[in-house]
């Protein structure tokens, strides 16, 4: 199971930190072996010194162990070489001892290496400082060895005090992390807890917004937008159930009345009517059914639509020619390719042409175009017009008006004009009222087919 994000968040704060703890040790035991380093090297060339002055000028014809020695340990010792390069005087540590180095630097001038000597049995590195001296009897050369064990037991003691150092302080940072970030999701889990209350009886609620306006607050107003979406949603979905109820019942009630009639009153309506009957609000409820499913179809975009190059011209100039049986038609069809759903852009046209037809006085126009990037449908008619209140609306699904256009748009079922904007929308385009022309105008926008 994957850790929760306070304690990933953790585990890579603690990371870090303890990546950060090393680095600076490593860099701090560096520094201080550097430093350490040069300061041997000095403390031996410094102890080195007394005796390379005093063979400078007496020579080391009198110069003894005594003259040499150190204070009594072993960390320091010094070697006097004579011309021949065999011991003259020696540290009390190391008499009897070889050369410590075969190095023979001119007068004057120095060497500095590091070796390892065994002084009393006991092995060690020691910084040599090796210098070359012009005195009475001389040449001569003077070794002086200073031991490297106490910078490593200091380098040592360091890198195990940051180690013990970083132990609780890698725990503290842990838990102070850990706190900080269960802090800052609290209000994340609050914000939870309140959406997971909201059920679909309650989309009114909403997420208290923090204070600030740091990613808290904007996370809780796009909550909030997200819940307002939702309620609007399901409103226009309560609505649109009502409606489709309400229109759906109307036939049925219409048909049940009817085999009524002809069931208890057979003289009242003849069996040819009772077809009549029948039949037309049949068909009405066929109708119905079938824009229900079309505009269910343009709201599912999970739905991968056929789409082809379509002449949006062929197919306004063909749904046109439909309305000459009984109006005055004027067709204006500028070739205009789109890529689409054929079947879907033909009823929209239709929709429009249909709708244009039922509120005509005598006349419509249909007119296909090019404007930049979109093909243009535009279907007028020389009826009433909409009210400019009514002029979005109008697009709605079961939007009733008093007006001339209470008829509702696309035939019977007051569903076309949704159908043509649930077409447009799914063709990434859009439908919308035309105003300032005489008459009813709509205008379909579509984009135009990549060449």
């Amino acid at each position: 199971m994957r850790p929760g994000l306070r304690t990933r968040t953790t585990v890579v704060a603690v990371a870090v930190l303890a990546l950060a703890f090393v680095v600076a040790g490593v860099v701090v035991v560096v520094l201080l072996g550097w430093s350490l380093d040069k300061a041997s090297t000095e403390d031996a060339r410094s102890a080195g010194k007394q005796v390379v002055n005093e063979v400078q000028k007496e020579g080391a014809r009198d110069l003894t162990s005594s003259d040499v020695a150190s204070t009594g340990d072993t960390a320091s010792v010094i070697q006097v070489l004579g011309n021949t390069g065999r011991p003259i005087a020696s540290d009390p540590a190391i008499a009897g001892h070889a050369p410590l180095t075969a190095t023979r630097p001119a007068p004057g001038h120095e060497t500095v290496e590091t070796i390892s000597l065994s002084v009393n049995g006991t092995a060690q590195d020691y910084r040599l400082v090796t210098t070359g001296v012009s005195g009475p009897g001389g040449p001569y050369t003077v070794i002086s060895a200073r031991s490297l064990d106490p910078l490593d037991e200091a380098s040592t003691r360091l890198s195990l005090l940051l180690a013990v150092a970083a132990v609780p302080l890698l725990a503290v940072s842990a838990l102070a992390v850990y706190g900080a970030v269960g802090s800052a999701l609290r209000p994340v889990e609050h914000m939870r807890r309140i959406v997971a209350e909201i059920s679909t009886r309650d989309l009114n609620r909403r997420v208290p917004l923090p204070p600030g306006n740091d990613e808290l607050h904007r996370l809780a107003t796009t909550l909030n937008g997200m819940l307002a979406r939702l309620a609007s949603t399901h409103e226009a979905q309560r609505r649109f159930v009502a409606d489709a109820s309400h229109e759906l019942r109307s036939p049925l009630n219409t048909v049940t009345t009817a085999l009524e009639v002809a069931g208890h009153h057979p003289e009242a309506m003849s069996t040819g009517e009772l077809v009549d009957v029948v039949t037309l609000e049949t068909a009405r409820l066929r109708e119905l059914v079938d824009d229900l499913l079309l505009l269910a179809r343009t709201d599912d975009t999970t739905d991968n639509l056929v789409r082809t190059e379509v002449d949006l011209d062929d197919l306004a100039r063909t749904e046109a020619e439909r309305a000459r049986v009984d109006l005055d038609v004027e067709i204006r069809a500028t070739p205009a390719k789109v890529r689409g759903n054929a079947p879907q852009l033909r009823r929209a046209i239709r929709n429009l042409v249909d709708n244009a037809r039922e509120h005509a006085k005598s006349r419509i126009r249909v007119e296909t175009r090019t404007e930049g990037a979109l093909a243009v449908v535009e279907v007028s008619d020389d009826g009433p017009g909409v009210p400019e209140e009514d002029r979005l609306r109008i697009f709605e699904r079961f939007v009733r008006r008093d007006d001339a256009r209470q008829h509702r748009a696309g035939g019977s079922t007051g569903l076309g004009l949704a159908i043509v904007a649930g077409i447009a929308a799914r063709h990434g385009g859009g439908a919308r009222y035309v105003a300032g022309r005489a008459g009813g105008c709509f205008r379909l926008e579509l984009p135009l087919a990549e060449t």
